[in-house]
């Protein structure tokens, strides 16, 4: 990729907090040299990924099964330039991860997350301006992508189902989506948005302070 004139080194990393989706440069071991915000949450809420005091990307204690993937995998970025993808799992929880060679030195692994969800709050709340949706019916929204079914989202709101089912018709009116594939449809397809609010940065040995910079480990 070319860099456009009048970029510099801060502004690509800005570029790179604003995407909504986990983006992590380590090396072969799992020595961290870049995350930027939504894989620092990640990284910081420890699953199934996690980071010690050193700057060392480990995987949470219920995670260990897949131990020897994620070691297989950064060995097979750097060192053999393959691509692959892991199903991330502490028993609770589970990320779907892919990891591929980056650059053309046998030195470092990209790492991208998988979102949590079909698309980032920030991103449906501006949907929902967008649309004159309703507080109640943004709530809503978010709970069916999330998979639940209208009765669950009517106990969870207090609200009697007829009355739930009343918002899922405005709401499909609204974004002139015919059934609920065609919400999570809508909804993968929103462009990137990440959260104004910026994970604290990770600082460890070895990890550089500004997280714009790769250093070896």
């Amino acid at each position: 990729m070319v860099r456009p004139a009048g970029l510099d080194t801060s502004e690509f990393a800005e570029i790179l907090e604003e995407l909504d989706t986990g983006v992590i440069v380590c090396s072969e071991t799992g020595r961290l040299a870049l995350a930027n915000n939504v894989a620092r949450r990640e990284l910081l809420s420890g699953r199934p990924l996690a980071v010690d005091n050193t700057g060392l990307i480990y995987l949470a204690a219920d995670a260990q099964p897949a131990l020897r993937q994620w070691q297989a995998a950064l060995h097979a970025a750097t060192l053999s330039r393959q691509r692959q993808m892991l199903a991330l799992s502490d028993g609770t929880q589970r990320l779907m991860v892919s990891v591929m060679p980056l650059g053309q030195q046998p030195r470092w692994a990209l790492v991208m997350l998988g979102r949590r969800q079909p698309a980032p709050t920030l991103a449906l709340e501006m949907l929902g301006s967008l649309y004159a949706l309703t507080g109640a019916e943004q709530q809503v929204l978010v709970g069916l992508l999330a998979g639940q079914r209208v009765e669950a989202i009517a106990c969870e709101r207090g609200v009697a189902v007829a009355t739930l089912r009343s918002q899922v018709g405005s709401i499909r009116e609204k974004l002139g989506a015919g059934r609920l594939e065609d919400l999570v449809r809508l909804a993968a397809g929103l462009p990137p948005m990440s959260s104004v609010l910026r994970s604290p940065p990770i600082w460890a040995a070895g990890v550089p302070r500004d997280c714009t910079e790769p250093r070896a480990a």
